[in-house]
């Protein structure tokens, strides 16, 4: 096989979302090396973005744009044998795929490829996006996602080629246990792989990092362009950043109360239980005119409500407490 057919099917295999894990992380470090790679590959998703904006599929004459492609690949030497009907009836569907990318490319008839491949075996990717509170997703394998408020997750609608998913904020994932398929997230540059275990991921919005904590079972962790990993089980979290992996014990008893609802709290600074409340219920919390750090608190909530909780810290400092849609005032 020529080195230029090769590439073609490399790039082919990356946009359709056929390779490992460890194949994906090798060929963009290819691409970084080689501009020339880097210049092709950003045209290529450049114009796999805007298959959409283009024509209807009933407007393209297939017979034709395939003439014209096959020429295209017989002049750049990407076809041994263009007499061959056997090898066009062998014709592997990576070569389909590349193919129906240089179409896309090289003659300009986008919807051509959406012709190709609408009825192909490739699934459809779904995204979920959680706009208020906490969302559930159930994936094709079974596993199950708690989506934190104002994440998304991009998933196929089936997970025949392999359990992959791209996730944008925070989620708490159960997966299903499978040893042949491992479930893969991918978080900014970060990739977590798992074979059946729960766990949460965190990409921090003010600063590039993410975060892994893990619950049940072992989860490896590894960062895009790098060799190294590190393995998590649980009770650890491991911190990513785009150059560095550490882990450490998780000591935070209300790491994942977004998700449980479940709160405990030992001799406690008022100002800190109130901060944890807003980010696990997504609302606002004033108390001018309280001195937060003076007043100290023991308790713990269970699957409670924030107008709940409230109520029982209003009652315990003597505060009131008043609520206007989603900012709550604590006052003397």
């Amino acid at each position: 096989m020529k080195k230029k057919e090769e590439i073609w099917i490399q790039m082919a295999r990356y946009m359709a979302g056929e390779m490992e894990v460890k194949e994906e992380i090798n060929f963009r470090e290819s691409v970084e090396k080689d501009d020339v790679l880097k210049k092709e590959l950003k045209q290529m998703e450049k114009s796999w973005t805007h298959i959409n904006d283009q024509a209807s599929p009933e407007d393209v004459d297939p017979g034709k744009a395939w003439k014209k492609l096959h020429r295209r690949l017989e002049a750049d030497g990407l076809l041994e044998d263009t007499n061959s009907l056997s090898e066009k009836r062998s014709f592997t569907p990576v070569l389909k795929i590349a193919a129906s990318i240089l179409v896309l490319l090289a003659i300009g008839v986008p919807t051509l490829w959406y012709g190709l491949t609408r009825n192909s075996n490739s699934p459809e990717e779904l995204l979920q996006f959680s706009e208020k509170g906490v969302k559930t997703i159930d994936l094709p394998d079974g596993s199950r996602v708690f989506l934190n408020e104002g994440s998304k997750i991009t998933y196929p609608e089936s997970f025949k080629q392999e359990r992959a998913v791209k996730l944008d904020g925070e989620a708490f994932f159960e997966v299903m246990s499978d040893p042949v398929n491992p479930f893969t997230v991918r978080s900014g540059q970060v990739m977590v792989s798992v074979l059946g275990t729960s766990f949460n991921v965190k990409e921090a919005e003010d600063v590039d990092n993410v975060e892994v904590y893990v619950e049940t079972g072992k989860v490896r962790m590894s960062v895009e362009n790098q060799d190294e990993f590190i393995t998590l089980e649980p009770g650890d979290v491991g911190v990513a950043d785009a150059s560095s992996l550490s882990h450490s014990e998780q000591s935070d008893p209300n790491y994942i109360s977004w998700k449980t609802k479940d709160f405990k709290f030992v001799d406690e600074e008022l100002g800190k239980v109130l901060r944890e409340l807003e980010e696990s219920y997504h609302v606002t919390i004033s108390a001018e005119g309280v001195n937060l750090n003076e007043l100290r608190i023991t308790s713990t909530y269970k699957e409670q409500s924030i107008d709940s909780i409230l109520e029982t810290i209003g009652a315990a400092f003597g505060l009131n407490v008043q609520k206007k849609e989603d900012l709550y005032y604590l006052n003397p």
